[in-house]
């Protein structure tokens, strides 16, 4: 935001991505030290938000002697973008955009018509925001409509990776806080809803269980501020938090006919609550016709509370919340947990090889598995070198077995003229026995994830 800012031409900004992930707070911070005008739009007629924004202006900038209110979008515009003329750069940001297309739907023509002739040669930088995703990418973004190709950069805001997550986690151990992670995920609002003088069942039990906090119909809220057929969506995610990866175990357990369930996920892929995964070593060009592809929920919070909430919601009505949590979550909760600590160590496997602190630089980072057989992560370089490694969630420590088991796998790979180098991640440390060898091995290298920071134990 700020590089744009800083140029000497005007610039058009589309900041997008979903509900409560800081958008608005990033704005604010952006233009606290900047000449600015800024509105979060409301869901009212045209004509009361034209009024709403004429009234802004007046405020922010002085009252006119000759009118109370601009006739139209288009006066308004102009007059935000002749402040920019003499002096600093005007930022102009709309929050909430969506808001105002829907009352008015000519408004992007109008905008567009406003940043040819004018504010595109003025001292401006224009900054469109909007929560509804499926809106910004397919009305503001997309190119059929009037602003395609007027955008000088575009920001889609994705949730906080774990890292600085744990900012939001205070003082503990990473164990103790992927836990909180694997329930919050990385959206700041959930993550400012925690208290960390209450214990992780608390936490559930205040934030996500009580029919009367934020959380309890949060997924509700999303998936109707972006899709009808509520209820077909419910059913697909229902499905695939519960372990259904394929789309005939899909279809087997929600009923809903074969033709329109690519449809209904792909909807589900474009907000970001599902993916769909391949093993790490298949070249891009076979995923488009591979059957082999799985469906995932790819946000934490969404993957916990259809796996936990939604399917007990009547005994949670019923005032039952404390027995769903101490007979269902809490024998669960790690086999939860352990999914999300494979997430994050793939990512922290990505981060490592960009800053350069792997034996080799893999490009393709993920899973790999066929049959009956699985690798939690694998790393490809451009030389076909590779990365491979176990992850566990366990109170045991990983020991020389966990080590062979992974040899053995490699050897469903081609190797020859290859590397291969070993990777163990462990929630609980090493027994004494791995750690030598990784202290000489140099093909193998250790990850302990049970203190404040990762501990990297290799030759």
């Amino acid at each position: 935001m700020n590089q744009k800012y800083n140029t000497k031409q005007a610039e058009f900004v589309v900041l997008y991505g979903r509900r409560r992930i800081g958008k608005t707070s990033l704005i604010r911070e952006f233009i606290k030290d900047k000449r600015h005008f800024f509105y979060s739009a409301v869901q009212v007629t045209d004509n009361v938000q034209l009024s709403k924004v004429s009234e802004l202006i007046f405020d922010t900038f002085g009252k006119s002697a000759y009118m109370n209110s601009f006739e139209d979008w288009e006066k308004a515009l102009n007059y935000l973008g002749d402040l920019s003329e003499g002096g600093e750069k005007i930022v102009i940001a709309i929050d909430e955009f969506p808001y105002m297309a829907q009352g008015n739907p000519s408004l992007a023509s109008v905008l567009q018509k406003v940043w040819d002739l004018s504010l595109s040669h003025k001292n401006v930088m224009m900054v469109l925001c909007g929560s509804a995703m499926s809106f910004m990418e397919h009305e503001v973004l997309g190119e059929k409509n009037p602003l395609y190709g007027r955008t000088t950069g575009i920001i889609k805001l994705n949730e906080l990776d774990f890292d600085i997550a744990r900012q939001f986690f205070g003082a503990g151990n990473i164990t103790e806080h992927l836990k909180y992670f694997a329930v919050f995920s990385g959206v700041p609002y959930y993550l400012q809803m925690i208290n960390p003088d209450l214990t992780f069942e608390q936490n559930l039990l205040k934030n996500i269980f009580s029919v009367n906090s934020v959380l309890f119909n949060e997924t509700e809220f999303l998936l109707k501020q972006e899709l009808r057929e509520v209820a077909q969506y419910n059913a697909i995610v229902e499905s695939i938090a519960h372990g259904d990866t394929r789309l005939n175990d899909i279809f087997m357990k929600t009923g809903i006919e074969k033709t329109k369930l690519p449809y209904y996920i792909g909807n589900l892929i474009d907000l970001g609550i599902v993916r769909r995964e391949f093993p790490a070593d298949m070249k891009d060009k076979e995923k488009s016709k591979s059957k082999s592809g799985l469906y995932k929920l790819d946000n934490g919070f969404f993957r916990f509370y259809y796996a936990f909430v939604y399917p007990y919601m009547s005994a949670i009505l019923e005032g039952n919340a404390n027995i769903i949590l101490e007979e269902v979550v809490t024998p669960r909760v790690d086999e939860y947990i352990a999914y999300e600590f494979e997430n994050v160590v793939r990512r922290h496997v990505q981060r490592w090889a960009g800053e350069n602190k792997l034996p080799i630089r893999p490009v393709k980072v993920g899973r790999w598995w066929a049959k009956d057989q699985e690798i939690d992560v694998m790393g490809i370089d451009l030389h076909g070198n590779l990365i491979l490694g176990e992850c566990k969630w366990q109170l045991k420590k990983m020991g020389l077995n966990h080590l062979n088991q992974l040899k053995i796998k490699a050897e469903n790979f081609d190797l020859n003229n290859k590397k291969v180098y070993f990777m163990l991640f462990s929630k609980s440390g090493f027994t004494e026995e791995l750690t030598q060898v990784a202290e000489s091995e140099e093909t193998l290298i250790l990850c302990d994830y049970s203190g404040e920071e990762v501990r990297i134990i290799k030759a």
